[in-house]
């Protein structure tokens, strides 16, 4: 059955919204983000917010909403915002507007208290609800910086929030019957985003990585930048620029660019000014 939501998709819109929070004050309200990550353009962006305060669903567009007015939302003061796995979207907030979300109750946190085998929002909801999101592998790679967002697609991500409290819930009783109050005292107390740590990318933490030699490594991050600065000119995903394999093999040989079929999104001028600049690090 379809999920009734309020579109908001202005300034004016939003400040609605603060306005009833602070007069209704929930005590809790489930939040969580839909964003790109590097798969149809450059780097990351938040794309749509998902809300359910436990009566009623909203989606907020953050595209034409000031940045300065949506920071204060997302940071109301007597606001508690419910995630699944919080740290990932409050990094992405702190990293594209410089805010810190730090009024966040993670319902994760009960899973890893209670050792569930599986700790992924889809399978936690499967084993405690019996509840399974519908769409997951048709919008998994969704294209969330496409306007107007497509009905289904929005109805997936409202799926994402429909069920957090309802799993708060049976979580939270399962934690009462084991014992374990105290033990998710000490999780949430000691639990907290390091805004201001410097994230490495995955790609410098592989196997692949590691097994390179001291030069090799040199080149391998000289290589990169160089794909970062291209892809961001481009607005790109890096990986259009130069595969992750193909990093790697220019580490160790770097002429082989001279062989490298770039993709069709990448200008002539790109592609030649890459040629010249990786082939010299030979």
């Amino acid at each position: 059955m379809p999920i009734n939501y309020t579109e908001i998709l202005d300034d004016s819109g939003l400040r609605a919204l603060m306005e009833r929070f602070t007069q209704e004050r929930p005590p809790l309200v489930a939040m969580d983000f839909e964003g790109e990550f590097n798969l149809h353009c450059y780097g990351e962006k938040l794309c749509l917010i998902q809300i359910y305060d436990g009566k009623n669903f909203y989606l907020i567009d953050p595209f034409p909403i000031t940045p300065q007015l949506l920071g204060e939302f997302l940071t109301m003061k007597n606001m508690v915002w419910l995630f699944y796995s919080g740290d990932s979207d409050a990094s992405l907030i702190y990293k594209q507007f410089g805010v810190r979300m730090h009024s966040i109750y993670d319902v994760q946190h009960l899973v890893e208290v209670l050792d569930l085998p599986k700790k992924g929002l889809d399978a936690v909801l499967l084993n405690q609800l019996g509840v399974e999101i519908q769409g997951k592998k048709r919008y998994q790679r969704h294209n969330w910086t496409k306007r107007p967002i497509e009905e289904g697609a929005k109805q997936y991500a409202l799926g994402d929030v429909a069920y957090l409290f309802d799993l708060l819930n049976s979580l939270m009783g399962q934690i009462k019957e084991e014992g374990k109050v105290e033990d998710l005292v000490l999780k949430v107390a000691s639990s907290f985003t390091d805004f201001d740590k410097k994230r490495v990318p995955g790609v410098f933490k592989t196997r692949s990585y590691k097994s390179l030699s001291k030069p090799q490594k040199t080149r391998f991050q000289t290589i990169f930048d160089l794909r970062e600065e291209a892809a961001k000119t481009l607005d790109v995903p890096a990986a259009n620029v130069i595969s992750k394999s193909t990093l790697f093999r220019l580490a160790e040989h770097p002429q082989e660019i001279h062989d490298y079929s770039f993709h069709h999104r990448i200008p002539k001028n790109i592609q030649q000014k890459l040629i010249t600049e990786i082939s010299a690090l030979s």
